[in-house]
């Protein structure tokens, strides 16, 4: 079963300084002051090309040459999707320029925008997109620096562009293997970003309620379409963990009336794929229970009994992990034991023909031996035939003996 290990390219960098009214409250402000009690933050290093952040408005001075260090420019181009909607519209819109796209006005029906980023971004895409929304240089290394543990950061300390910063886990299964990859997602005040390393179609369930212009979606803000995301998310495990118990209870009667050593195999495979499992959905369980207690306020009162919800969904995953793995366990060593009893019936077997051989080989020694007239029956043509009863009898007498003591 995928990392599908599918791990996810995603990153962030900073954009130019034009500024948009209609793309407020994310956009930079000119003119802001600088509050007076700027927060004391240590210098981080990345390579060498990051100043400290004290005395600065916490963006990198080249935010270019943070993604270079971990992207290769020359690699093939992430797709960016931008939808725009509202209760009075919806409008989806490839971007192939991010920068003029930028340039353009957002739509009046625009209530929310949401941009997807599939693939590993450009230096120059992570620059734009960073810039425009004022995302911190920690959150772009952690959405390049893959594979990341699931957690939710909050950023507002150095802007009054504050937002939520998630990395979570995909898992599906593909071509009969599990898969997995990293998506990453900043949810502001009317838009959320988010970035996944493949699978188109992870969203197209979320898409099509777009295209409802009655559905809750298309009435509320970005914490519900994050909400819709990390629900879409989690769901995409129970197909992958009904699929695991089926073939469990298949592999289980297979085991159980015969040894058979690919089922046993299979069972293992199974065992890893579970322990893969349990190391994305832990993590998830953790960063449902964050998002639940965060007092951000760009997650809704309202938003948050949903969340509830996936949460609720995270935990009874985890649990159903560990049924399963412990059935694994409890598989093999049926199988385990299945083996060792066969070895020892076999042993048995083995054992009590070399026990029976035992007087019969000592008696043909000693009637092998060329003393001349001294050995009873010696001269009787009928010598051997008396020999081969004895043989018998003696044998017959000890599997009987064997028996009226239960060993065989």
């Amino acid at each position: 079963m995928r990392r599908e290990n599918g791990t996810l390219a995603c990153d962030h960098m900073t954009l130019h300084e034009h500024k948009h009214e209609t793309d407020a409250p994310l956009d930079a402000v000119e003119g802001r002051a600088e509050p007076s009690d700027a927060v004391d933050v240590e210098t981080m290093d990345l390579g060498g090309r990051l100043e400290s952040y004290e005395g600065t408005e916490g963006y990198p001075e080249d935010p270019a040459d943070v993604s270079e260090q971990h992207l290769d420019a020359a690699a093939s181009a992430a797709e960016v999707m931008c939808i725009d909607y509202g209760p009075e519209g919806l409008r989806q819109t490839p971007v192939h320029d991010v920068e003029a796209f930028f340039l353009q006005d957002r739509p009046e029906f625009s209530q929310v925008r949401w941009i997807n980023v599939i693939g590993p971004p450009t230096p120059d895409l992570l620059e734009a997109i960073a810039g425009r929304y004022h995302l911190h240089p920690l959150a772009v290394e952690d959405l390049i620096q893959i594979p990341q543990r699931p957690k939710l950061d909050e950023y507002n300390e150095f802007s009054e562009h504050s937002y939520l910063f998630v990395t979570t886990r995909a898992m599906d299964e593909h071509e009969g293997q599990l898969r997995s990859q990293q998506v990453s997602m900043f949810v502001g005040d009317r838009q959320l970003i988010s970035f996944q390393e493949f699978d188109k179609p992870l969203w197209d369930a979320t898409r099509t309620r777009l295209e409802d212009a009655g559905s809750r979606l298309r009435r509320s803000g970005p914490d519900f379409l994050f909400y819709c995301l990390l629900d879409r998310i989690v769901d995409e495990v129970f197909p992958v963990m009904q699929d695991i118990g089926e073939r469990l209870d298949h592999l289980d009667a297979i085991l159980t009336e015969s040894i058979d050593e690919p089922a046993a195999r299979e069972v293992h495979d199974i065992k890893r794929a579970l322990l893969i499992m349990r190391r994305e959905l832990w993590p998830m369980r953790d960063l449902m229970q964050s998002i639940r207690s965060s007092d951000h306020p760009v997650i809704s009162s309202g938003t948050r009994a949903y969340l509830r919800d996936v949460q609720d969904h995270c935990r009874h995953l985890a649990d159903t992990v560990e049924l399963y793995r412990e059935a694994t366990v409890g598989m093999l060593d049926v199988y385990g034991n299945a083996i060792n009893r066969r070895m020892n019936d076999v042993m048995k077997v083995l054992t009590i023909i070399a026990t029976i051989f035992i007087p019969l080989s000592f008696l043909t020694g000693v009637f092998g031996m060329n003393f001349t007239g001294s050995l009873p029956g010696q001269d009787d043509h009928d010598a051997f035939w008396y020999f081969v009863v004895a043989c018998v009898l003696l044998a017959g007498g000890m599997l009987s003996f064997f028996r009226y003591k239960k060993w065989i």
